[in-house]
């Protein structure tokens, strides 16, 4: 193996691209082989992931449709009865719709729902009632109207905060609980969760931001509550924390079919197989998803998928995973058993896949003989 690409890459970012601190782990057959830091970066550095907590929350509905506690043409009005009310403006009269909101809908993101977090009903749930739970907090989501009727297209949204009340429901657990004893427990992650005590924020990367010249501002900013939404609500599209390496152990799991290096399944094979298949339709692929991902992604079950390699990605296809807003990367490939974890913590910064993640995807494989 020799990482020199890599390690230039890296500390191009921080040198050239001015990312302030940055992190990598690099793992194969499930170990890690690969690690470096950059800048104001310790490994110890706890990082909010944003929607990189969306594959875990993914992982965690998943779990459930093997037990079969959860299906994925269930109804959401079976968990969610409030769901069974929501609707589609059509000629300007309300058409009702929610009966055909289904699990798979959530997933995938074509449930209709959108991604504002300052509706009329948040805002007065969070008024009226500031310690909200998750399952009271997206109720509020279908108060408003949906954009389409759902399965009818794609639409990056708050489908995976709302696919974690179904968790709950379906397991009789607050998410939160749910992920400790399914996710975090078996697989040794213990620097992840949705709750910061006064030691770990001490740990917390710095924020940044892309000021409107395109340079990363050197002062840092508060942005962490923003889908903090009432002090219980958990975000199961955006509100995890974690450590690179703790993330990893999740990231390593999955890229060997759901089963840690010790031995530990958190899924069968079969359903990491089914969760990175592609799951839109040509038409929604071609008229909403694209710009989404990146080029020669489609979208599984609550992850982007590799399913074209035209562009000439070094990755196998149905390499899966996602990123976060303020940089966060996750790439797990079943087939070549890697994984790559990449955290930084700059808010605003577009194109983050193509310019930024892409390369170091493309970079890792030929450093580990592939």
């Amino acid at each position: 193996m020799d990482f020199s690409a890599v390690d230039g890459y890296m500390r191009a970012l921080h040198d050239q691209k001015g990312v302030p601190g940055a992190q990598v782990w690099i793992y194969h057959h499930g170990l890690p082989v690969y690690h470096c830091l950059v800048g104001e970066e310790q490994e110890d550095t706890l990082h909010p992931l944003y929607s990189c907590t969306k594959p875990v929350t993914a992982v965690a509905a998943m779990q459930l449709v093997e037990q079969d506690t959860l299906r994925l043409d269930d109804p959401v009005e079976t968990y969610l009865p409030e769901y069974g009310s929501a609707y589609i403006l059509q000629d300007g009269r309300h058409v009702t719709v929610g009966g055909e909101m289904t699990v798979r809908h959530l997933l995938t993101m074509t449930a209709g729902l959108t991604y504002c977090v300052n509706t009329p009903a948040i805002r007065a749930l969070q008024q009226a009632c500031p310690e909200a739970d998750t399952q009271q907090v997206v109720a509020t989501f279908v108060q408003e109207p949906l954009s389409f009727r759902p399965g009818e297209r794609f639409q990056y949204s708050l489908c995976h905060d709302a696919l974690a009340a179904v968790v709950e429901v379906a397991s009789g657990q607050r998410f939160s609980d749910y992920l400790a004893d399914h996710v975090f427990a078996p697989l040794g992650m213990t620097e992840s969760g949705f709750y910061l005590d006064e030691q770990r924020r001490r740990r917390l990367a710095p924020q940044y931001y892309v000021d409107e010249q395109g340079e990363v501002a050197k002062h840092a900013v508060d942005d962490i509550g923003h889908y903090r939404l009432t002090t219980r609500y958990e975000s199961g599209g955006a509100g995890l924390f974690a450590t690179a390496a703790d993330y990893g152990r999740f990231a390593a799991a999955m890229s060997c079919g759901g089963t840690s290096p010790e031995g530990v399944r958190i899924l069968r094979p079969e359903t990491v197989d089914l969760m990175r298949q592609e799951h839109l339709s040509d038409y929604v692929m071609n008229n909403d998803f694209s710009c989404a991902a990146g080029e020669g992604y489609g979208y599984g079950l609550g992850v982007r998928t590799l399913v074209s390699k035209a562009a000439g990605q070094r990755s196998s296809l149905g390499e899966f995973g996602w990123d976060g807003a303020a940089g966060s990367y996750v790439l797990m490939d079943p087939t070549a058993e890697v994984a790559i974890v990449y955290t930084q913590q700059v808010l605003g910064w577009p194109q983050r896949f193509g310019c930024m993640h892409a390369p170091l995807r493309d970079l890792t494989y030929p450093a580990l003989g592939l």
